[in-house]
């Protein structure tokens, strides 16, 4: 599945492991996994042992900067009832076996 932001498109593929950032500037976590519903994906974003699902709409995803290797997010405010108060990933985050730097 392609998809466009910012004029650029790009495969669900070639995000896995993009560093996710909230409307705060708060690290979420990792792109690790996305879920195929009938109504839009779901992004499965990991920090440490713990996950978040994201709705992969318009109106969360903010910026998908494929050359940064990061997607920037609003989370809606039902977020905080859900997750409670989402917390700020590690410096170091890792991704199947791999650790992500921050550059």
């Amino acid at each position: 599945m392609n998809h466009k932001n910012n004029d650029l498109r790009w495969k669900v593929s070639d995000i896995l492991g993009f560093e996710v950032f909230d409307q705060r500037g708060n690290r979420v976590g990792v792109l690790s996994d996305v879920i195929l519903t009938s109504g839009n994906d779901v992004w499965v974003v990991k920090y440490c042992d713990e996950e978040v699902l994201i709705p992969a709409l318009k109106s969360v995803v903010n910026e998908v900067n494929s050359a940064r290797k990061k997607i920037f997010v609003v989370l809606p405010k039902e977020y905080e009832d859900i997750y409670g108060q989402v917390k700020s990933a590690d410096d170091v985050l890792e991704y199947n076996g791999c650790y992500v730097y921050e550059d």
